[in-house]
C-alpha cells in the first residue's frame, strides 16, 4: 500500500525504532542496516526518532553510517551521532515528574525514570525486564524519592495490556500529554519536548519543509509527529491510531517492513 505514494519528492526520512526500525526480536536487521546507508547516501538526511536511549540510538547510528543528527528518549535529547555532542537537552519540570509519580502509583504502575546516561526502575519487575528486551540495557534499581532531584528527560509506566486499557481514560483525564507508545506502556516527557517539538527543531537545522519528509512508525507516541509530515506511514503491526493518519503502510517489522520502505524511497531516487 505504497504504490501511490510519489517518493521522488520526499527530502528527509524520519524513523522510528522499536515496532518499525526493530524487528519483532527488537533487533535492527543488517538488511535494515544496509537500507539506511544508502538512502543517507543519496543525501537525504535520515533521522533516527526513537524512545530509546541515546546509547541505543547512538549505536544504530554509527552501524548505518548516519551522519544526521538523531532524536532519542522520545523528543527530550537531540545528538550529533558524528561529533557525539548533544544539541538539545530539554528535562521534565518538577511538578510533571511529581505528577507522573503519582499517577504511576495510585494506578499500579511499573515505573521507570531516565536520565542521559542512566536507567531506573522501582523494583525488579516487567518494566525492567521490558527495558532489557527492548534496549539490550539493564536498569538500575533506584529509589522514586530521587526523581526530584534527578534530570530525568522520560518516565514511563508499564501495566499489562488489558489493565492499561482500562486505565487509559484516567492517564489521559489526569495528564493528557502521557503518550501510549505500546500496549503495555505509557510515557511522558516534557510538554515542549515530545518527537514533533524535536522533528520540527532538525528539520529547520536542514531548512526542510515537513511536507517534504517521509516518516514511519508504529505506535501511539508516533502520531503527533506523523500527522504533520506530508509522506506519514504506518507500519503493518501500527497501532489502530497511527493508520488513521497514515497515508501509507508498509509491510509489519517482523518482515523488515521498514527495510522495504527505504529500498523503495531510495529507487525512486535513482539508486
Amino acid at each position: 500500500m505504497l504504490d501511490h505514494l510519489d517518493l521522488s519528492t520526499v527530502r528527509a526520512v524520519a524513523l522510528d525504532v522499536d515496532g518499525t526500525l526493530a524487528g519483532a526480536d527488537s533487533l535492527v536487521t543488517p538488511r535494515t542496516i544496509r537500507a539506511l546507508n544508502a538512502v543517507s547516501r543519496l543525501n537525504l538526511p535520515v533521522i533516527l526518532l526513537t524512545g530509546r536511549t541515546r546509547h541505543n540510538a547512538m549505536d544504530i547510528a554509527r552501524r548505518a553510517e548516519l551522519p544526521h543528527l538523531a532524536i532519542a528518549c522520545n523528543g527530550a535529547l537531540v545528538f550529533d551521532p558524528t561529533t557525539d555532542e548533544d544539541l538539545a537537552v530539554n528535562p521534565m519540570a518538577p511538578a510533571d515528574k511529581r505528577a507522573f509519580r503519582e499517577l504511576a502509583d495510585d494506578l499500579g504502575l511499573d515505573l521507570t525514570w531516565w536520565t542521559r546516561d542512566r536507567l531506573y526502575v522501582a523494583a525488579d519487575g516487567p518494566m525492567r525486564e521490558t527495558i532489557r528486551v527492548l534496549n539490550h540495557e539493564d536498569a538500575e534499581i533506584g529509589d522514586p524519592d530521587d526523581i526530584d532531584d534527578a534530570v530525568v528527560l522520560k518516565m514511563m509506566g508499564w501495566a499489562t495490556n488489558d489493565r492499561m486499557d482500562e486505565v487509559a481514560d484516567e492517564i489521559h483525564r489526569r495528564l493528557p500529554g502521557v503518550q501510549r507508545s505500546m500496549d503495555t506502556i505509557v510515557e511522558f516527557v516534557d510538554r515542549e519536548s515530545t518527537k514533533w517539538h524535536a522533528l520540527e527543531w532538525v528539520l529547520r537545522r536542514y531548512d526542510i519543509a515537513p511536507d517534504d519528509v517521509l516518516g514511519a512508525g508504529d505506535g501511539g507516541n508516533d502520531v503527533g509527529w506523523l500527522s504533520r509530515i506530508g509522506f506519514p506511514v504506518a507500519m503493518g503491526n501500527a497501532r489502530p491510531e497511527v493508520h488513521q493518519v497514515a497515508r501509507g503502510v508498509a509491510p509489519s517489522n517482523a518482515d523488515d517492513g521498514a527495510a522495504h520502505l527505504l529500498e523503495r524511497l531510495a529507487a525512486a531516487h535513482g539508486a
